[in-house]
């Protein structure tokens, strides 16, 4: 199997404040995780073609945007502190990446920031990024603005743990799988989290729409707690069997596993790592409620792996 390096595409262009604290957190994240996977990176930009400066297309001004973009570019890779590769393209930014993550040299992971937008542009974490998490097969790790604003250092802790959210079901088992491979190489720790509410809201649903009893609650919400204990417990002797410490957690309260699985998310992880089937339907987002609203709410990284990889 050839050497697989981190991709990481950074918007060397943004030189706010914001845009500052994302290439920091990007490459800080990036280097710790090359540095225990033992492989190096590749950093990338693509000159998108929209943004070329207003004006009289000419050589010297074509030029002129092209060299400040491969300054900019090397001065990132040096701030890096494992081998870099860097490179520049010009195109769209979703075609470009893709293509590289479905290259020979297809990378082990690829790494991309989120802005967080406000208002209706809200539907989206920022469509570079979610295009990307969407059509890639590689899994992609993203810097949301919550840990962005509230950036910690990964090498500082003593014991590397990942948050794992599971439906316990085939959405999830890409992800389970990565995590159990992620956490034996980095030496990390994992608990496999489920939130029994959506479920047990659906069997209130369905029987309420049908117009019959919800059969004895209680008893509904004891059997399907049960059901997913006994799952987490056979997944937590799986991940133990291959020589990753494993435990598991089942959220108690009625929330949904939008809200819980971030919530949980700030419970000293150094990542979470969770599936996402791709939605296609623009108004219900194509990451699905609870992986959007972890990456953007969640003070850890995110590493979402598609169901069909």
């Amino acid at each position: 199997m050839p050497d697989r390096k981190i991709l990481v595409a950074d918007d060397i262009e943004n030189q706010t404040d914001a845009g500052r604290l994302r290439s920091q957190a990007i490459r800080n994240v990036a280097s710790f995780l090359a540095q225990r996977l033992r492989t190096g990176i590749v950093l990338l930009y693509v000159e998108d073609v929209k943004t070329y400066p207003a004006g009289k297309l000419d050589a010297f001004r074509f030029r002129t945007w092209h060299t400040k973009h491969e300054d900019r570019l090397e001065d990132a890779g040096r701030s890096y502190t494992v081998p870099v590769t860097c490179y520049l393209k010009i195109g769209f930014p979703v075609e470009e990446i893709l293509k590289t993550i479905r290259s020979r040299s297809s990378p082990e992971l690829v790494v991309v920031g989120t802005r967080g937008q406000k208002g209706v542009k809200r539907l989206f974490i920022g469509s570079v990024a979610e295009e990307v998490i969407r059509y890639s097969r590689r899994p992609v790790l993203a810097i949301g603005p919550a840990f962005r604003e509230r950036f910690r250092e990964l090498s500082g802790q003593k014991q590397l743990k990942l948050l794992v959210p599971t439906d316990l079901g085939k959405n999830s088992r890409a992800a389970e799988r990565y995590a159990l491979s992620l956490a034996r190489r980095i030496g990390a720790k994992v608990t496999l989290f489920h939130c029994p509410w959506d479920s047990i809201h659906a069997i209130i649903v369905n029987t309420s729409y049908a117009g019959t009893a919800a059969y004895d609650l209680a008893d509904v919400i004891d059997r399907t707690r049960e059901d997913a204990v006994k799952s987490l417990q056979q997944k937590a002797g799986f991940y133990q069997k291959h020589g990753v410490p494993c435990d598991y957690r089942v959220e108690e309260k009625t929330l949904t596993s939008m809200c819980a699985v971030y919530q949980e998310s700030v419970s000293g992880y150094a990542f979470v790592v969770m599936g996402t089937h791709g939605r296609n339907a623009l108004l219900t987002a194509f990451l699905g409620s609870t992986a959007r609203e972890t990456i953007m709410h969640a003070t850890v990284p995110v590493i979402i792996v598609h169901s069909g990889r």
